[in-house]
């Protein structure tokens, strides 16, 4: 299925080449977030699920050096009216789901924690 969206009541300019990476970004965002819009009611959570999803995998932005950056407060705040048919997750199916995010990624370093003193050990 192929992800949706419609801009028409968005304030921020995402036609500026400055903005559209940021509005890029929200779009696709709707769906590891899990909320297919951007309301004056739900901005804050939209944003509270990017900064969690962000402190586990990384920022989603480059900026104009090509250095991370993560999405803030004001991007989200400026995309109000950002609509998507993205699937819906609850806030308990969300937080579940960063829960598994931050076990895997400790997995993660598990794995290279140990391969990495395997090497020091064996040289």
């Amino acid at each position: 299925m192929s992800l949706n969206y419609d801009l028409r009541g968005v304030k921020a300019d995402y036609k500026d080449d400055s903005v559209w990476p940021i509005t890029n970004a929200l779009i696709w965002g709707t769906m590891s977030v899990g909320l297919n819009n951007i309301t004056e009611k739900n901005w804050e959570q939209f944003y509270i699920r990017c900064h969690a999803i962000e402190t586990i995998n990384g920022a989603w932005l480059l900026d104009s050096d090509r250095k991370c950056r993560p999405i803030t407060a004001e991007d989200v705040k400026s995309h109000v009216g950002l609509h998507t048919n993205a699937s819906t997750r609850t806030k308990a199916q969300f937080q579940k789901d960063i829960y598994l995010r931050f076990v895997d990624q400790a997995n993660r370093n598990i794995t290279l924690d140990l391969k990495t003193t395997e090497e020091r050990e064996n040289a």
